[in-house]
């Protein structure tokens, strides 16, 4: 038992930087609004193409966009709850889109979506984390 102790000892010791966050936050907006942004511009064209209504294609464009957007100024903006609630807005969006594309493209064996499935672990992250920093928040 001593043993774990002390590792627990030096585990609070260690160093943590607060804003880490930015390491998986800018990747994942950059990358999540691309993806949106090259829909764009034959938009009528992909949903066809997809099978899926124009107007749940535009919804799912926008929220990659939206999604994005929201996960860098909930960064960018963190200091009180409607910032954390803006990056879990983020979260959702982005977790909802990746994981209906998820659903209609790679539905089966983890062959060919690791992609997908890393943006939807992150979008994940940022649902349930938010920024991470509000105080007086009780800790799963």
């Amino acid at each position: 038992m001593a043993m774990v102790d002390t590792f627990a000892d030096y585990s609070r010791k260690l160093p943590t930087i607060r804003s880490s966050d930015w390491f998986l936050r800018i990747p994942l907006a950059i990358i999540i609004m691309e993806q949106g942004a090259l829909k764009i511009p034959d938009m009528a064209l992909q949903a066809e193409g997809f099978g899926i209504p124009l107007v749940l294609f535009a919804l799912a464009t926008f929220a990659e966009i939206a999604g994005g957007a929201a996960i860098l100024l909930g960064g960018f903006l963190r200091n009180n709850w409607m910032t954390d609630l803006l990056t879990r807005l983020g979260g959702l969006a982005i977790s909802v889109v990746v994981a209906g594309v998820i659903a209609l493209l790679y539905f089966g064996p983890f062959s060919g979506w690791q992609f997908q499935g890393l943006l939807l672990a992150g979008g994940l992250f940022f649902l349930f984390r938010g920024n991470g920093d509000v105080k007086d928040r009780s800790v799963i």
